[in-house]
């Protein structure tokens, strides 16, 4: 009996399908919590989105190093900026909203957090649109074909 001890696993299926079926799931998930109108469950699933369109990025990584210039520890782990920069205007943004609304319903005033609501609403709205646009930049969408009825009957 041969041994497996040397041998490697290969997979037998593209690992960017697995992921695309992953993303599938998670904007099911999105929809099926904006419709609902669940915000909080809303937000949280669109950052797990993020945290999967990221996987290919590289980390910024601090080293203190020894006297001979070597890496000794590591000092911060972070995302690039580029990769940072929106995703914190919107963490920054919606965080303060919902700071804002809660002062609303501690002061019992229903025309502030409602309107706070909207733009709670609108400020999410804004992030998905942003994940599905930077989706499509990284090609993780599936080609969008026109279809010509006059075509049809050559096969196209």
């Amino acid at each position: 009996m041969a041994s497996k001890k040397n041998q490697s696993y290969q997979p037998t299926i593209d690992a960017g399908i697995g992921l695309i079926y992953r993303l599938n799931a998670l904007w099911n998930q999105v929809d099926y919590s904006a419709l609902n109108g669940d915000f909080e469950r809303w937000n949280f699933v669109l950052d797990r989105i993020y945290c999967n369109l990221l996987y290919r990025n590289n980390l910024e990584i601090i080293y203190t190093t020894d006297e001979k210039g070597r890496p000794k520890e590591i000092k911060n782990v972070s995302l690039t900026k580029e990769d940072m920069m929106i995703y914190e205007r919107f963490r920054k943004v919606i965080r303060n909203i919902k700071m804002k609304r809660m002062d609303a319903v501690k002061k019992r005033n229903r025309a502030t957090y409602n309107f706070l609501s909207e733009e709670l609403y609108n400020t999410l709205m804004l992030k998905d649109i942003w994940l599905r646009k930077f989706m499509q930049e990284n090609g993780l969408y599936l080609k969008e074909i026109q279809f010509n009825p006059a075509n049809a009957m050559w096969g196209g």
